[in-house]
């Protein structure tokens, strides 16, 4: 299955703290030069080079000294299946060291990069694939997430489920209950607004996302990604959309 921006790489944190939160998305966060504390599920990991965590995984970063890569991986993308299967059990691996990091993602370059994240992607195919139902419901979301309201029950009458097995379905193997799967749709979208259409205002690009206001926009997009829509706007020459599948 393919879809448009598998992969969001959604902000390089100059110096600056990320506050407590969490979203639907494997993340993946790595420092270009000096090691940085971080709090996952209210544990503090001090001087660490990089983490790897699940969806839904409470967590902040206090980077005051150093540059960080924030990726943040679609869960039902290859390579989010792929990091699925690395982490098995763990809702999270933290590397102290850069070694450890590269190893994780079998990267023997002299340091992380998309590069080495595609390459781990090719090399590793033995990802089981997720049921035909839950990507026919995921093309459902993609094409009606910008109505104020869907149903379970729509996407189940969709895909021949009771919303009850679509539901344990969608949180086995996607890893994100439906709900926040339709959030995480929408912010991205609105990400990718702000982002391509400078000049549309706050307000036009949360309607056009599904949300009820630019109020509810940005209430969900800081509990998802620590940061407002307006911040993001400042910030847009640093982040950017990939779309990341095997060749």
């Amino acid at each position: 299955m393919t879809n448009k921006h598998q992969l969001l790489l959604i902000l390089k944190a100059k110096k600056s703290n990320v506050e407590i939160h969490k979203h639907s998305a494997f993340q993946i966060v790595f420092t270009e030069d000096y090691p940085f504390h971080s709090t996952l599920e209210n544990k503090k990991h001090l001087n660490i080079y990089g983490f790897v965590i699940k969806p839904q995984v409470a967590h902040s970063c206090e980077c005051s000294q150093s540059n960080l890569i924030i990726f943040n991986v679609e869960p039902y993308s290859f390579l989010g299946k792929l990091i699925a299967t690395k982490l098995g059990n763990s809702t999270a691996a933290i590397f102290s060291d850069v070694e450890k990091f590269q190893q994780f993602f079998d990267s023997s370059k002299d340091e992380f990069s998309i590069q080495s994240l595609i390459k781990a992607t090719n090399q590793n195919r033995e990802i089981q694939h997720i049921d035909e139902r839950l990507q026919q419901s995921i093309s459902f979301i993609n094409n009606h997430f910008k109505l104020e309201t869907i149903s379970t029950q729509a996407i189940a009458n969709h895909v021949f489920l009771s919303p009850s097995r679509l539901a344990a379905l969608f949180k086995q193997q996607i890893g994100s209950s439906i709900s926040k799967y339709i959030l995480w749709t929408r912010l991205k979208n609105a990400i990718f607004l702000i982002l391509s259409e400078r000049d549309k205002a706050l307000t036009t690009i949360a309607l056009e996302s599904g949300f009820y206001d630019s109020s509810q926009m940005n209430k969900y997009m800081y509990q998802l990604f620590g940061i407002s829509p307006s911040k993001l706007k400042q910030k847009s020459d640093l982040i950017q959309f990939l779309d990341v599948e095997p060749n």
